[in-house]
């Protein structure tokens, strides 16, 4: 008897080894096809610099960030969104988002017009608990100027040469939450110098191990501190200090940016 149990548990355990093979191979297929639908290249732009990243915290990302040129490659839209969820489910959405986005942004659509019919057909295909934030900005790299629209997202930093500092709020509510959203756009103006931040909560929602949360202001006092070095130092630098924060508790959600500078005329 204790023999045949013993092979009972062993067959048990190997069918449980072989299911978990099978949904480790499903999550990495999962986050090949996400990221594929993520830039494999940045545009490079006369007189820019563009730093962009994912760091999932598990096998496959509720984030998604996009940077296309358009209009005969004189504006770069830049797109960063965090939907609903994690794991698989939060995945799906990503992909949906990416495809109802792609269309109207190359289409030369307006930022706050973006939001208005993806916010529409996502609320459309979805059930009502799924919803994405999101913040989209068009980017006249010829002169400068900066129209914006933040759905519901995380404030973006604008960092100026001198070290002073802006939020760019919310202008709409989250996509998908409503049939028919309200969004409006803001704008402002890139001097040479001058950096946009973007990022979703997996930065600024960490705790330590005293359940403080890093913060949006912690955030923006590492940017101030390095504004003067390229952006590529100043991603790095919010890395690290973010570790330190944390000081190894696990980071719960997904790590993300969008980092664009002015570096000439």
């Amino acid at each position: 008897a204790s023999v045949a149990a013993m092979r009972l548990r062993n067959v048990h355990l190997a069918e449980e080894a072989a299911e978990r093979k099978r949904l480790e191979q499903e999550v990495a297929l999962a986050r090949e096809i996400q990221v594929s639908l993520l830039p494999d290249a940045l545009p490079e732009l006369e007189g820019w610099d563009i730093v962009a990243g994912n760091i999932p915290s598990r096998g496959v990302s509720g984030d998604f960030f996009k940077v296309e040129l358009r209009h005969d490659e004189s504006e770069v839209v830049l797109m960063l969104s965090d939907v609903s969820g994690k794991g698989i489910a939060a995945s799906l959405l990503t992909a949906s988002l990416e495809a109802l986005s792609a269309g109207p942004i190359h289409d030369g659509v307006a930022p706050e017009d973006i939001f208005s019919s993806v916010s529409h057909l996502l609320f459309e295909r979805t059930p009502p608990e799924k919803y994405a934030t999101s913040f989209i900005a068009a980017v006249d790299h010829k002169t400068g100027a900066l129209r914006y629209c933040n759905a519901g997202h995380n404030p973006g930093l604008l960092l100026r040469k001198n070290g002073e500092t802006k939020w760019l709020e919310s202008t709409g509510m989250p996509l998908g939450i409503l049939p028919e959203g309200v969004f409006t756009a803001g704008e402002e103006h890139f001097e040479v110098g001058d950096s946009l931040i973007l990022y979703t909560d997996g930065i600024t929602e960490p705790e330590n191990p005293e359940e403080e949360e890093y913060g949006e202001e912690r955030l923006r006092e590492v940017c101030v501190k390095h504004h003067t070095e390229p952006l590529a130092e100043i991603k790095l630098a919010i890395e690290k200090d973010l570790h330190q924060f944390a000081r190894g508790v696990p980071f719960p959600d997904d790590r993300t940016w969008v980092l664009i500078r002015r570096i000439g005329a």
